[in-house]
């Protein structure tokens, strides 16, 4: 027979492979051989030994431990045909007979036996093959070691307590494997165990090591309340159905690296009182982390949930670290509580993400995270630092919000900084941003016909999610709007980037000519009319607001133009002042005359009108020439005051657009 090797379970584990210093790197690293990995042994007989063996042909060759280790040497059991590849004792044998009758009670004889003799040293069980098994409440005082045991029916350890090490390495449960509320006062080892059926570790109770390294569970395994007194592994296990960690408790580390979860994953009510290995593991369906509470280390590094991730009312203590990690689905933070760091730098985003009502004590960096769908930070708590640099919200779909700060608290605000990040589709309404921390790099949305840069509460659609909250009376409430632009005025006046600051008043001002009256008889009369003829309207058509010095030189030399016709009427004329005798000069053009002579007159009373209106609208006191009617003295003051209200609207702009 081959020799066969024998591993111990703290040798069976896969050294684990070290994360790619590239952040960017999203594949896993390749998993390399398992240097601590048994061979498959061929049970058949060795020749050498069995020359040697007087008794070889009528006792079982299978080794008890090592490759070296002594061999079974039980009487060979007769099965039934083809059972067995090679003759062994009845511990050893597939033969289906011992199920029940002379054989069940011989099989259960000798297992006594040999825990009998071990008394508290090791009792050896490798390559068992169990029957049905009821250890219900059993006190097992020895070292078990149940290596490569096969449990061919349902294993019932329901409140068994092993009060030495309990040893399942490569062990194979074909049937439902029942651990609830069994106690494990020393290692449990179930490295590469395989649970073929349902595994039920209710309450089960680890007071040292417990280790699923590698461990495949197949159908559902249930470890609800469990309580973990010591580490925990479960390095690279696989779990094929639905799994409940339901309220189980790891006292020490927990570790869940490169651990595969193809079913929902249930960590609700959880409790990691030190670090916690979550990273390169895969979650292809729900996972779920409602109130788990992280004391120590949370490690989410590079992590794929590919469907739902639910950490709402989580609370990590330490650190948040899911750096890398791949959230195809929503994801929940909503109530959660990060005490220090909170690591999401290149994270990525596919779906919906909520903060809502989360708190940030410490430092919360997205740096690099691409957000593809809408992230809602409403009501969110930001007590210290966040960096949103080169942050990407890129929501799929078109005319949704791409990131929601409303009623957001920024404790610190000039540690919240913005860098690189496209902010056209973001909400900061009821939130005071006027300290924020906006790079010259972010990106805002544009105001049509390039009037100036624009927020989104302007345009959202009020009916969706988050537009809500920006409906007044049945219409937005355009003086919330109105506060957001005056804050990111002063923001960015604050730091002297007056360019920036004149589009966001462009946005004040214009909120508050659409905001208008609320109340009162008439309501939609008077906002039409506030909206075209009030002060501020006419402040708009007159230079965008005091933005633009290009419009009130253009309404000024209009005003010139038309008062320079309007000035001497038609038939009236202007008169020139100050003469001995009273000189009139009226128009003098009739139909059918030459054009020579009366063209020249037109002329010249065209050119006394131009000098009339510019003297006018240059305050002189003794103009040379004056209308010639009762009513041209209050035109020309009326031009003066347009003019007048022009030239300084000029001088407004000219300052805002060169201010130092």
């Amino acid at each position: 027979m081959a020799d066969e090797q024998e591993i111990a379970a703290d040798e069976c584990v896969e050294a684990e492979t070290k994360i790619a210093p590239d952040e960017s790197a999203i594949e896993e690293p390749e998993i390399e051989a398992d240097e601590g990995s048994e061979k498959e042994s061929e049970i058949e007989p060795d020749e050498s030994v069995a020359a040697k063996d007087d008794n070889s042909e009528t006792s079982c060759p299978i080794r008890m431990g090592y490759i070296d280790a002594p061999r079974c040497g039980r009487k060979i059991h007769v099965g039934s045909d083809g059972v067995d590849e090679q003759p062994v004792c009845l511990m050893h044998s597939k033969d289906p007979n011992k199920q029940s009758g002379p054989l069940f009670e011989a099989f259960s004889l000798e297992f006594e036996k040999i825990l009998e003799d071990a008394g508290e040293g090791e009792a050896n069980f490798h390559y068992f093959v169990f029957p049905l098994v009821d250890f219900r409440g059993r006190k097992f005082q020895a070292n078990c070691r149940f290596v490569r045991a096969i449990f061919t029916q349902d294993a019932d350890f329901d409140g068994a307590i092993f009060m030495q090490g309990a040893d399942f390495n490569f062990a194979t449960f074909t049937q439902k494997t029942d651990f609830s509320k069994a106690t494990f006062t020393q290692n449990a080892i179930f490295v590469k165990a395989t649970f073929t059926q349902n595994a039920d570790f209710y309450e089960a109770k680890f007071v040292q090591d417990g280790d699923f390294s590698k461990a495949t569970f197949t159908q559902n395994a249930v470890f609800v309340r469990a309580t973990f007194a010591h580490n925990a592994n479960f390095f690279q296990a696989i779990f094929l159905q639905n799994t409940d960690f339901y309220g189980v408790t790891f006292t020490h580390y927990a570790k869940f690296h490169q651990a595969i979860f193809t079913q929902n994953a249930d960590f609700r009510l959880a409790i990691f009182m030190q670090n916690a290995d979550f990273s390169w593991t895969n979650f292809t369906q729900n996972a779920n982390f409602f109130h788990a509470t992280f004391s120590m280390d949370a490690e989410f590094s590079r992590v794929r949930f590919t469907n739902n991730a639910d950490f709402n009312e989580a609370t990590f203590t330490r650190n948040a670290l899911f750096g890398g990690t791949i959230f195809t689905h929503d994801v929940g933070f909503s109530g959660a509580t990060f005490t220090q760091e909170a690591q999401f730098s290149t994270a990525i985003f596919n779906q919906q993400v909520d903060f809502s009502n989360a708190t940030f004590t410490q430092a919360a960096r997205f740096v690099d995270t691409n957000f593809r769908g809408t992230v809602n930070w409403r009501r969110c708590r930001f007590l210290d630092g966040a960096e949103f640099r080169r942050t990407k919200f890129d929501p799929q779909v078109a005319g949704q919000p791409s990131a929601v700060f409303a009623l957001a608290c920024f404790a610190n605000p000039c540690e919240i900084v913005f860098d690189d990040v496209d902010l056209s589709r973001a909400i900061f309404h009821n939130r005071n941003v006027s300290q924020v921390w906006f790079t010259s790099s972010v990106q805002w949305g544009k105001r049509e016909g390039n009037r100036g840069l624009a927020v989104f509460e302007e345009t959202i659609d009020l009916e969706q999610k988050f537009g809500g909250g920006l409906k007044r009376d049945g219409q937005r409430d355009y003086r919330a709007v109105a506060q957001i632009y005056q804050q990111l005025k002063k923001n960015y006046d604050s730091r002297l980037d007056y360019w920036t600051a004149n589009d966001f008043h462009y946005g004040e001002m214009e909120m508050k000519r659409l905001a208008g009256p609320t109340d009162g008889p008439l309501l939609g009369l008077r906002r039409w009319l506030h909206r075209r003829l009030s002060l501020v309207a006419l402040y708009r058509y007159a230079s965008d607001y005091g933005n633009s010095y290009g419009k009130p030189m253009l309404w000024l030399l209009g005003i010139l133009v038309l008062f320079a016709a309007l000035l001497p009427l038609p038939g009236v004329g202007l008169k020139r002042q100050g003469a001995r005798q009273a000189e009139t000069y009226a128009s003098a053009w009739r139909v059918g005359d030459g054009w020579g002579p009366n063209l020249w007159a037109e002329a010249r009373l065209a050119g006394k009108g131009a000098i009339t209106s510019v003297d006018a609208a240059t305050f002189q006191k003794s103009a040379e020439y004056a209308p010639n009617y009762p009513w041209g003295r209050v035109l020309a003051i009326f031009e003066t005051l347009l003019t007048s209200s022009l030239f300084a609207l000029f001088l407004l702009a000219i300052r805002r657009q060169f201010r130092r």
